[in-house]
């Protein structure tokens, strides 16, 4: 069930007294400024998804992709996708994963609609959004970027993380990704996908063909994505849509999902 992979909350309470109260109490300047009303919500403990690693990890992290489609269909937009917002608990015998974190998400019916809004983590965000273009609020965001965005993650898991440890610093070469602003982290992603880094040594190589695979699949739609905007540039084709239907969400997953590291890594048990 989808409630099974969103955060359950299970108790809140709202404070009455709002924040104007303590403000004027403290005799601070015009004290209904800025006022705000407190709350305290209590969700289910979960755990971050970086203590996860093989099989258990690839599960946990496809389970947050398909629950996070299903919402993208029912018009929920998360819009950042990362490690901290990627969590699981246990239950009945299995893993159960969670995409956590809806503050920047938006909603299809939302009457302000934030689509063009740049949200995201740098680090993670899908090469698109990481354009000038697209820091200027001039590229909308769609599913795909999303998708992309789990794919980034599982990458920077496995080159950060061993067996849900984390690497010493000299052996976590995407650390310097965070510190880039967002058009050169894009160019340093670029790269990193044309000059896939040597496996490291801590990374099985049946996860490595893995993220080979789709760095692949990303590079492919990256120059077929290209390659159209120049035959509608040469056409004189001046307007396009880009709205996505369910049918090209599906599509485009499944151009991970086909892959054969994909179905090797499901079912991957690392040894001991």
């Amino acid at each position: 069930a989808v409630q099974d992979h969103i955060p359950e909350l299970l108790w809140h309470h709202t404070f009455t007294e709002p924040t104007s109260t303590i403000r004027q109490a403290l005799g601070v300047p015009d004290p209904t400024k800025g006022s705000c009303v407190l709350y305290i919500l209590v969700f289910r403990k979960l755990q971050p998804i970086t203590e996860l690693h093989g099989q258990q990890l690839f599960d946990v992290w496809y389970q947050c992709i398909m629950w996070h489609i299903t919402l993208w269909k029912e018009g929920v937009y998360h819009r950042d996708i990362s490690p901290p917002n990627m969590m699981w608990y246990w239950k009945n015998g299995k893993w159960i994963g969670v995409l956590n974190d809806y503050d920047l998400s938006s909603l299809a019916d939302d009457p302000y609609p934030r689509g063009n809004e740049r949200t995201g983590t740098v680090l993670f965000m899908a090469l698109d959004l990481l354009s000038a273009d697209a820091q200027r609020g001039e590229v909308k965001h769609l599913y795909r970027h999303d998708l992309e965005s789990f794919i980034w993650v599982f990458i920077w898991i496995c080159f950060t993380y061993s067996e849900g440890a984390l690497l010493p610093a000299e052996s976590r070469p995407l650390d310097q990704w965070a510190r880039y602003d967002a058009v050169t982290c894009g160019k340093e992603k670029y790269f990193f996908l044309s000059k896939m880094l040597a496996r490291p040594s801590h990374l099985h190589l049946i996860v490595w063909c893995f993220l080979l695979q789709c760095a692949l699949v990303l590079k492919d739609e990256e120059y077929r994505r290209s390659r159209l905007l120049i035959q509608n540039l040469t056409m004189e084709i001046t307007e396009q849509s880009n709205d996505e239907q369910p049918e090209d969400m599906d599509g485009f997953l499944r151009m991970f999902t086909n892959m054969q590291a994909w179905s090797e890594l499901s079912v991957f048990n690392a040894p001991q």
